[in-house]
């Protein structure tokens, strides 16, 4: 399957633009949250994401309340995935948004504890992909520009048990681009230039 995802575009729509000469000869697009700035500019945001493919898929970043983006995603035809899982193609995709706790009061900041329970309903499943805005913990991907590592211990420990194919993030932004593997499962941050990526 060819999977076209980006990430943090928060509003710099000309991205999303220029995504479309890649994500058009995907199989999906998949976007892995901040699409805005604390939720403004939604509904334009989500014109041009609804352009990148016959089929996408979103999960909020940090940056979007996940009502508001479910109920215009879906008036859209863009299926909402946060804590929610589809089948594509004999793949399974599973998608969990927001972010940790961070220092400036986003709209949609989650604790460990969330991230627990939200990814218990991803266990046991074959050919799983999972999207994922925030990183998991203690790798490339989640080291900010001070050094300091921000992703969840728990969708480490989910992925350490679990092994799922990949698992696409975003969040940091200087980490774009980058990716590596826990074990057997690519992790990557396809940034908000997006990445077409084969599995």
């Amino acid at each position: 399957m060819r999977l076209f995802a980006c990430c943090d575009v928060h509003l710099r729509l000309k991205l999303l633009e220029e995504a479309l000469k890649t994500s058009r000869d995907a199989d999906l697009a998949v976007f892995l949250g901040d699409l805005t700035v604390y939720g403004k500019g939604l509904d334009a945001a989500l014109e041009k994401l609804r352009a990148l493919n016959e089929h996408v898929l979103v999960i909020p970043g940090n940056n979007e309340a996940p009502g508001e983006l479910e109920e215009k995603a879906s008036a859209r035809g863009i299926v909402f995935l946060h804590a929610r899982k589809t089948v594509f193609k004999g793949f399974t995709l599973a998608g969990i948004g927001g972010s940790l706790p961070t220092p400036f009061n986003t709209p949609f900041e989650i604790g460990e504890q969330e991230f627990k329970r939200v990814l218990s309903g991803f266990k046991g499943l074959d050919r799983l992909i999972l999207l994922s805005h925030t990183p998991p913990f203690n790798t490339s991907l989640d080291i900010t520009s001070m050094g300091e590592h921000i992703g969840s211990v728990e969708l480490r420990r989910f992925i350490e048990e679990e092994s799922p194919l990949a698992c696409l993030c975003g969040h940091v932004h200087e980490r774009a681009g980058l990716s590596e593997r826990i074990g057997g499962t690519l992790v990557l941050n396809p940034g908000p230039r997006g990445m077409l990526i084969e599995l």
